[in-house]
């Protein structure tokens, strides 16, 4: 089977590590693939070889130095691989199929068409089936389906993927389209918004069981603790930098790390300086590679409802990395108490209660993180994922697939 997968930036940006899981799942099952990449996401890959020291011919001329991408990359594709353009889900790798770059843009129907020009290469290959991940690759994906009389599978993890989907319903083949969503919740949503004209499976993300990192920490240590938020400041900010406020009363020696991917910090930078927290505040920058420093904190923060399935809360888990988190009834993964410390009312005195609980009671923020890496590898494996995708691929296409093993 020739399957291509379209990964639109922002999946990309959010979900690498996903990427690489799929794409070396996939081809390890014996999936021919053909990767349609944003060109910039290929750019910023690291090269290697006596041209290591070149840029890109359209790389922008205050691109960083290649040995310090390459640094980022070899921590965000894999910790013990040589990074290079011959290594990874985003090289040009004949184990990983033939490579198709696009010039992403800010503008739908610009990309819609930059990427329907890539038909005759999909058709040149041979593609029976076409992997949409990200809402930004989905329209194009349905023309090119259409065009190239390809199965198609879209992507769905976000709460807001329900609305677009309901917009796209109607131009969707009902035999050939399906909607993958990410979690239980969201599935019933598709299936109600898109009013089941067309077909919609879970699918639930996947992690690789990591091994047990004891963290080591007693009662009166310093605490780092990652804040893995989207969106402006709003109220569910204010609430948890009140309570911040307040931990830090208790606990001077903790430490806040913001990652704040799709917002610009500076409000959240004033907002944390008026309340004088900037000496236990830092911003993780935006850039390949930065979440995995997120997840060497003592516990993960997730501070709004935001309707969408993250990779790196389940990597979290898996990593027994104890996740605090507000209540999401769009997610299947937050169970409080057994894979979370899921606040209900999330004001700035629950915040300062959980956050305090971390830091004076460290044995308990452990037992909840093993308590959560044991559904993770019980509910949530990269291998199920696969298969389960591998079934649906065979569905949607007639065609046979080799040997189904745990990826």
């Amino acid at each position: 089977m020739h399957a291509a997968v379209i990964a639109d930036p922002d999946y990309l940006d959010e979900e690498l590590h996903e990427f690489r899981q799929l794409c070396v799942g996939l081809v390890s099952e014996q999936v021919q693939l053909t990767r349609v990449l944003p060109a910039d996401a290929v750019r910023t890959a690291p090269r290697r070889g006596p041209e290591a020291g070149h840029r890109e011919a359209r790389a922008p001329a205050d691109a960083e130095p290649a040995h310090q991408v390459a640094r980022r990359w070899q921590t965000a594709d894999h910790p013990d691989t040589p990074p290079g353009p011959d290594r990874g889900p985003l090289a040009n790798s004949p184990l990983f199929g033939e490579r198709l770059q696009w010039e992403a843009s800010r503008w739908n129907g610009l990309n819609h068409r930059r990427l329907m020009r890539l038909a005759p290469a999909l058709n040149a290959n041979n593609v029976a089936l076409i992997h949409a991940l990200g809402r930004g690759a989905w329209s194009a994906a349905a023309t090119l389906g259409e065009q190239l009389d390809a199965a198609v599978v879209f992507r769905a993890a976000d709460w807001a993927d329900a609305e677009f989907a309901a917009r796209l319903a109607r131009q969707l083949r009902p035999t050939r389209c399906v909607l993958a969503a990410a979690s239980s919740p969201l599935a019933r949503e598709l299936q109600r918004r898109t009013e089941n004209l067309v077909r919609v499976e879970t699918v639930f993300p996947g992690v690789h069981a990591e091994p047990l990192r004891p963290s080591g920490r007693r009662p009166g240590t310093p605490t780092c603790v990652a804040v893995a938020g989207d969106g402006p400041l709003n109220d569910a900010y204010r609430s948890l930098l009140a309570g911040i406020s307040l931990a830090v009363g208790r606990n001077p020696s903790m430490q806040f790390f913001f990652n704040t991917p799709r917002t610009d910090p500076h409000r959240l930078w004033r907002e944390a300086e008026r309340r004088g927290l900037m000496s236990n505040v830092s911003f993780v920058p935006q850039q390949p590679g930065h979440r995995d420093l997120l997840l060497m904190a003592d516990a993960l923060v997730l501070p709004q409802a935001t309707g969408r399935t993250r990779g790196i809360t389940l990597r979290a888990m898996a990593r027994a990395l104890p996740v605090l988190a507000v209540d999401d009834p769009a997610l299947d993964e937050l169970t409080h108490d057994h894979t979370a410390w899921v606040l209900q009312r999330p004001d700035a005195a629950a915040w300062a209660e959980a956050l305090t609980r971390v830091a004076v009671t460290p044995d308990d923020a452990e037992a909840l993180g093993q308590r959560a890496r044991v559904w993770a590898q019980e509910e949530r494996l990269a291998g199920d994922q696969i298969g389960r995708l591998l079934n649906l691929y065979h569905t949607m296409t007639g065609e046979p697939i080799g040997f189904v093993g745990q990826a």
